[in-house]
């Protein structure tokens, strides 16, 4: 049993690691690598002066510009290029400044188009965009018509580079929320991992120890009787001990596979040394395994407590296969108090039997508790489950 905490750590890392990704991270430096070459684009400002000497006011402010770019750049991409839209603005008021001096000065307002396509709604994005297109086409229609190459190229590739990088955030957008889904699946499929190892666990343990407990008491009232009689109960005892710790580990594994016919000679050993006399008919039910395993563990968990809660001196039961179903009954003698509260193992269970189509019902009076537990061999589209 010592191993057991560690099998359940090495499930908890295994399921740690797969988030252990670098996706994320990689996602981010792509982007901010991305964004540090889109700086390359900036020399189409520069392009007019090699046919012509610039003047030095032209000099000063394109300097003095570049530099106001960068530092907002800069900014941008310490936020791993999510601008504001002060930011946006300011950039694309930076190229229309500019503009007087008939440079590349619409690179600006096609690097404002991209960043306005990355601001934090999308809704948002579209009409910064539109806004900046419509004021472009006003401005130069207007002012810079004799030299329309220059807006016109800003007004086409801004756009282009805005809502292609619109559809990118888009696309970015839809991948973390399958990210996040991919997370909330894997949670819930952590979530029910572990309550099945629980209640696995619970039945498990809890008819193995009621055994164990039955036997050392019996042992302890021969040692001093039958020597023999009593060495062979703890014999038992021990090889009880051994077999629960190997379905214990296969349990965490998720592999086990309850046999019933084992389970009943499991029950009627564990009921006849407890006192109880034993009724039990079980009638073949090869060929439904899924079935059999399910209800293997409600007679592993109908035993454990008719031996522990019931104070029964006789137990019956029967294993009903039909064309569409197989039904457990486990009926006792026992005076039961008339209402009876389910615990983790009832529940557990039920949750099984829910998970086949199955259903669980318990009646508990004075006279004894009645358990029938019925397991489907159809699904709801009348097929046949295997």
């Amino acid at each position: 049993m010592t191993s057991l905490p560690r099998d359940i750590a090495a499930m908890d890392q295994a399921a740690r690691s797969k988030d252990a990704t670098p996706a994320a991270t990689a996602g981010v430096g792509m982007r901010r690598n991305g964004s540090l070459i889109f700086l390359s684009y900036l020399p189409f400002y520069f392009i007019s002066w090699l046919n012509r000497p610039p003047e030095t006011l032209e000099l000063v402010a394109s300097i003095a510009g570049l530099l106001v770019f960068i530092g907002l750049f800069w900014a941008i991409w310490k936020r791993r290029g999510r601008p504001v839209l002060w930011q946006v603005l300011s950039i694309y008021g930076l190229g229309m400044v500019l503009s007087p001096f008939h440079a590349g000065w619409s690179v600006y307002t096609i690097y404002a188009m991209s960043f306005a396509s990355r601001l934090p709604s999308r809704r948002m994005s579209i009409r910064v965009m539109i806004a900046l297109e419509i004021v472009l086409l006003a401005v130069g229609l207007v002012f810079y018509r004799h030299v329309w190459p220059i807006w016109a190229s800003g007004l086409l590739f801004g756009g282009i580079t805005g809502f292609a990088t619109l559809m990118q955030m888009d696309v970015e957008r839809k991948n973390q929320e399958l990210a996040v889904a991919h997370e909330e699946v894997r949670a819930l499929a952590t979530t029910a991992e572990r309550e099945r190892i629980s209640r696995d666990l619970h039945d498990l343990l809890g008819h193995t120890l009621t055994l164990v407990a039955v036997k050392a008491e019996l042992a302890a009232r021969l040692v001093s009787r039958d020597a023999e009689a009593a060495e062979r109960e703890m014999q038992a005892v021990a090889a009880a001990a051994r077999e629960a710790l190997s379905e214990v580990r296969t349990a965490v594994v998720g592999m086990r596979g309850a046999s019933l016919a084992f389970e009943i000679d499991k029950a009627r050993q564990a009921l006849a040394a407890a006192d109880i006399q034993a009724e039990i008919s079980a009638l073949t039910t090869d060929g439904f395994p899924a079935q059999e395993t399910v209800l293997a563990m409600a007679l592993r968990e109908g035993v454990t407590n008719v031996i522990r809660h019931a104070g029964a001196k006789r137990c019956d039961i029967t294993l009903a296969p039909s064309a569409k179903a197989l039904t457990l009954t486990i009926a006792d003698d026992g005076p039961g108090a008339g209402r009876l509260v389910e615990g983790s193992g009832l529940k557990g269970m039920r949750a099984r039997l829910a998970a086949i189509g199955g259903a669980l019902d318990i009646k508990s009076g004075k006279t004894g508790t009645r358990l029938v537990a019925t397991a489907p061999l159809s699904n709801a589209n009348g097929e046949t489950v295997s």
